[in-house]
């Protein structure tokens, strides 16, 4: 009876930026755990791809090709997936990019663009969420994919630090003024993972090592590493926790 709770049967899911990395394997860990996926991002391709793998487990997927760099476009496409869906269940805002230059000289208009996808598009899609949630009187979990950079930082991404630390009191923020609703909003906050955003920096030896001798697990992470913590939180066996980050890190934070 206990395993039951963490079961996402008659869910639905939507999670950004589920052509790969993080939001693809949450995607898939979701339709394991028994929930119906909507995935979106900017690449129909590779979200046809990971539809089709989600219809392999035997769950229903929905693609939407989003580009979120205009505001009045998350309203439009929430309203869509709620269209095609009847309803979603749990949000997880995993979209996300970033820029690296030294803060001195770093653009102000790449300052704006990771800012508004980072920080911006999560709260406005959190805002729809619980808006459809209230209107229905009907409970609803929020993941948000923060980062160990929400908590410390590193030189020439200013803007991605900034973004991240934002979308951590963010979490706090939305599950302090929701958890009325019976609206849960968790965070997640990776440490370094192995994507296809960070293959340059795994391609630098220096940079390898330096991560595998501050991660006391000395590995960089995999995707499907955080997937047990997504679905706990997406799960019935998280429903007393709220405004909560789990740091999926291999023990960098807990590391002097």
């Amino acid at each position: 009876m206990m395993l039951e709770k963490f079961s996402l049967h008659n869910k639905t899911a939507l999670v950004t930026g589920a052509s790969r990395g993080l939001g693809k394997a949450i995607a898939l860990g979701f339709a394991d755990a028994g929930a119906d996926v909507v995935v979106c991002a900017r690449q129909r391709e590779a979200l046809e791809d990971v539809a089709r793998e989600i219809s392999q487990r035997g769950r229903k997927a929905w693609v939407f090709v989003v580009d979120f760099s205009r505001i009045d476009e998350t309203a439009n496409f929430f309203d869509a997936v709620l269209k095609a869906t009847a309803g979603v269940d749990i949000l997880v805002n995993a979209a996300g990019t970033t820029f690296r230059q030294q803060a001195v000289s770093f653009p102000p208009e790449e300052w704006q663009r990771v800012i508004h996808l980072n920080l911006t598009v999560p709260f406005l899609l959190s805002q729809h969420f619980a808006q459809a949630c209230i209107e229905t009187n009907h409970p609803g979990k929020i993941i948000n994919i923060t980062s160990l950079l929400s908590e410390a930082a590193r030189p020439t991404i200013p803007a991605y630090a900034a973004s991240k630390g934002g979308l951590s009191a963010l979490t706090k923020a939305l599950a302090v003024e929701w958890a009325p609703f019976k609206i849960h909003v968790n965070a997640i906050g990776p440490g370094y993972f192995e994507t296809e955003l960070t293959q340059s920096l795994v391609k630098d030896d220096r940079f390898t090592q330096w991560v595998r001798q501050r991660t006391p697990m000395n590995r960089w992470g995999a995707p499907d590493d955080l997937v047990g913590a997504a679905v706990f939180l997406a799960s019935a066996a998280a429903d007393f926790i709220t405004g909560q980050t789990i740091f999926v890190d291999g023990g960098w934070l807990a590391s002097l």
